[in-house]
């Protein structure tokens, strides 16, 4: 899917600005001196947290000495499209926005779970998700997320469909989130995005016992096809602040994996799994 996120914008302009800053050999609170600004201004524009202005953006690039015409204009391009509104942002109260608009840019993503990634997620399954995790969602609210759910996973069609690999720990399978009638359509679900030639879906059965993810906990690796997007990584409950260190998880992914059974066997599972309700 091809899209233009403003999160992945914000971040790469961000990162832009602070290679900018050490090449002029300023530290941020020198820069926040020379403009008025508070030291965490500085900071949430390098990290991607706020979407700068073009006048703080001409600003700072006067500061740093950027002459070059072409540089200036394709900085100013860039915040021009880091400020804009993504889809999602249309909604009042969606959390992990930030996860959506990095997700919505990605070229690939390796995850771990123990539910359903909402990638995968069937509507009914979503809601009922939703009711049991978050006490008192009002139904407007409820609403919400589970549109925002089902939009999300336009990224697994398209020209340029994401990559998915993903491997669900069986609990994830065995949990009867909704009731069997829900279950159900679930598992099926999961058998028809199985085929998909851009996902590879694998099972981690009980059987194995403790493997390396069991004290991790979930964790999503996202890859972006533009060397100015480094990878991140997102764990579960970690929003905005993304683990550094992204070779770690994708050494833990392999481990993962190499526990988890093969695409064929785990589809058998699955597939026995739907006959058993």
């Amino acid at each position: 899917m091809t899209t233009t996120s403003p999160v992945v914008r914000r971040r790469r302009l961000g990162l832009e600005l602070r290679r900018l800053r050490e090449s002029a050999t300023l530290k941020g609170a020198e820069v926040a001196k020379a403009l008025k600004w508070s030291t965490s201004k500085v900071s949430r524009v390098e990290a991607g947290r706020t979407a700068p202005t073009l006048a703080d953006v001409t600003r700072l690039l006067d500061l740093y000495g950027v002459d070059d015409p072409e540089q200036r204009d394709r900085l100013a391009i860039l915040t021009r499209e880091a400020r804009k509104k993504g889809w999602w942002q249309l909604y009042s109260d969606i959390p992990h926005s930030t996860y959506i608009g990095l997700e919505a840019e990605a070229e690939s993503i390796l995850t771990y779970e123990n539910v359903v990634p909402g990638l995968f997620q069937t509507r009914r399954y979503a809601e009922a998700i939703n009711l049991g995790t978050v006490p008192g969602l009002s139904d407007e609210g409820q609403e919400q997320r589970v549109d925002v759910r089902m939009q999300r996973q336009q990224v697994l069609t398209g020209n340029s469909p994401l990559e998915v690999r993903a491997v669900l720990d069986e609990s994830a399978l065995r949990r009867m989130v909704g009731g069997v009638d829900v279950m159900r359509e679930q598992l099926e679900r999961l058998l028809e995005v199985a085929e998909l030639p851009n996902v590879i879906l694998q099972v981690i059965p009980f059987s194995c016992g403790a493997h390396p993810g069991t004290m991790v906990g979930p964790f999503i690796v996202l890859r972006f096809p533009h060397q100015e997007d480094p990878d991140v990584v997102y764990t579960e409950g970690n929003t905005d602040s993304y683990p550094a260190d992204i070779q770690r998880y994708e050494v833990l992914f392999d481990y993962v994996r190499a526990n988890a059974m093969s695409v064929v066997d785990s589809v058998a599972l699955i597939r026995n799994m739907v006959d058993e309700l």
